[in-house]
């Protein structure tokens, strides 16, 4: 990500954590959080982002927007796994990898900070969406080989 996008990508965080009334969630708005949502685990999971500015000025509120955006958006009630996973159609093998980790450490009981407030089920819903969306992989890397 460039440095322009990140500012459009934090602006967006902080500006879906005060209203988040605002945005149309099932429309994927804020558009930026849902395009870059790899960007937004990574900051909520606490893990460096690939062109993230080393000096940020307030990275602990970005962390809080982020894991906010996480909690209320991919883990809402009814999320389909490509929301849940922050995947888009096409998406890579090493990205659903990559996703299922980032959101295991956000939501295991064993794993979660405990002061974060995760759904119950949420580890649980991680692991279906990630079983889900390998089973509707798995037809197309065979018929490619």
């Amino acid at each position: 990500m460039t440095p322009a996008q990140w500012r459009q990508l934090a602006a967006a965080l902080l500006a879906f954590e005060r209203l988040p009334g605002r945005y149309a969630v099932a429309l994927r708005e804020p558009l930026p959080l849902f395009v870059h949502s790899g960007s937004v685990l990574r900051l909520a999971a606490g893990r460096p982002a690939a062109g993230m500015p080393a000096a940020w000025p307030d990275e602990r509120a970005l962390r809080r927007a982020a894991r906010y955006f996480v909690r209320t958006v991919m883990l809402r009630p009814g999320a389909d796994p490509f929301t849940l996973l922050g995947l888009r159609p096409g998406f890579e093998p090493a990205q659903l990898r990559e996703h299922h980790r980032l959101m295991i450490r956000l939501t295991h009981p064993d794993l979660a900070v405990a002061a974060e407030a995760w759904p119950a089920d949420a580890a649980s819903r991680v692991n279906l969406a990630r079983d889900r969306l390998s089973a509707a992989r798995a037809p197309r890397a065979a018929a490619a080989a």
